[in-house]
Order: C-alpha cells, then sequence, then structure tokens
C-alpha cells in the first residue's frame, strides 16, 4: 500500500496524539489508579484491554466511516468541521478545567482478566474515542483516494504504540504523577500548556483544509 501521508500532516497527528495520549482522562486516570495499587507489570492487562478497545474502535469508526464517506465531498468537508470544532472544544475543556479526582483503586488483589475487562469497557464507553477516530482521524487520511487506509493504518499505529506508552509512564510514575495533578499550581500549569497545543493543532488543520 502507498500512502499519501505527508510529514507535515504526520507530524501534527503526533502533537495531537501525544497531547490526548499523556492529558488526564477516564483511561489514564484507570492506569493511574492501578499503577498506584498494584504497579507498571500488574496492570499491564489494563492496558492491554485499552489497546483492544482503540483498536476495535478504530477499524469501526475510522476505517469503516471513512470508506462510507469517501464519495461524499460534503460529507467530508463536515467532518472536517467537526473534527476541529472537537479539537477546539477540548482545548476549552482544558483551559477551564477545576481539576481531576483520582479515585483510589479497590484495594482486593483483581485477576488478569478483570483487569483486562476493565480497561476493554472504559476504552469502548468513552465518546472521546469515538469522535476522534470517526471525526479527527478522517483528517489526516486521503479520504477518497486510494491511500486512505495505507494512512489510516499508520496513524492508527501511531495512536496505539502512543497510548500504550502513556499508560506505562502513568502506571510506573504513578506516585509523581499523582501528587503533580494534585497540586493546584502545577495542575492549571498543565492544563492550560494543554490547552494551548490543542488549539495550535486544531487552527492548523483548519489552515489546511480552507486553502
Amino acid at each position: 500500500m502507498v500512502t499519501a501521508l505527508t510529514l507535515s500532516s504526520f507530524l501534527y497527528f503526533l502533537l495531537l496524539c501525544t497531547t490526548l495520549a499523556f492529558s488526564p482522562g477516564p483511561m489514564t486516570l484507570l492506569l493511574l489508579s492501578l499503577g498506584l495499587k498494584d504497579g507498571l507489570r500488574r496492570s499491564l492487562p489494563a492496558q492491554f484491554g485499552a489497546s483492544v478497545s482503540y483498536l476495535v474502535s478504530i477499524l469501526i469508526f475510522a476505517v469503516g466511516f471513512s470508506e462510507l464517506i469517501k464519495d461524499y465531498p460534503l460529507i467530508t468537508r463536515v467532518i472536517q468541521v467537526v473534527g476541529v470544532a472537537y479539537i477546539l472544544y477540548l482545548a476549552y475543556k482544558q483551559w477551564t478545567s477545576s481539576g481531576v479526582t483520582i479515585k483510589t483503586a479497590d484495594p482486593t488483589p483483581e485477576n488478569a482478566r478483570s483487569l483486562f475487562g476493565k480497561g476493554l469497557l472504559t476504552g469502548l464507553s468513552n465518546p472521546k474515542a469515538i469522535i476522534l477516530f470517526s471525526a479527527v482521524f478522517p483528517q489526516f487520511a486521503a479520504i477518497g483516494q486510494g491511500s486512505a487506509a495505507a494512512d489510516i493504518a499508520i496513524l492508527g499505529l501511531t495512536f496505539l504504540l502512543l497510548q500504550f506508552a502513556s499508560g506505562c509512564l502513568y502506571c510506573y510514575f504513578g506516585q509523581r504523577i499523582k501528587h503533580v495533578l494534585e497540586n493546584p499550581k502545577r495542575r492549571v500549569l498543565l492544563q492550560r500548556a494543554t490547552a494551548v497545543l490543542l488549539l495550535g493543532v486544531a487552527l492548523m488543520l483548519a489552515r489546511g483544509f480552507s486553502n
């Protein structure tokens, strides 16, 4: 397969996904709580569950949805606008957020199957993932061209690797990250930096498809 993904588009995507993967959210907070309780190694089943959930979502919403809309330029443009609007919404939420709540995991030991299921369900029930894969992924793939599948494969693999790396760091450095998130000044600084990065990506995308 030949990809039409440009270096600049990939770098924009890398910036977006790195920002989303490492900023606090339902999955990262789950893995953080598990890491605080059990450490990295015992939290890996939840990590694998999360990865499977994202892979399923990519196949359904990114690949399937892209195939459905590839012959409809108007719908493609609407999806582009929705994708940029969603990133702007995330930037606004990060800027105005009052903080995150880190729940203490149940001290009762959980088996690998239970942890896998917890990661899987958290990923599948996350509406952000659905919007990300259906409205944001197509921004970077050559929808309507033969290379769309190759583009989405590259983007999907990149996203999965970043998510897995993020989860491992949250599990391994759980105690230190917890201190950062619970410190009001550091938390606000992190959230504002995340918001600025998301705003930058949204503006770059908007400029790209308005030309």
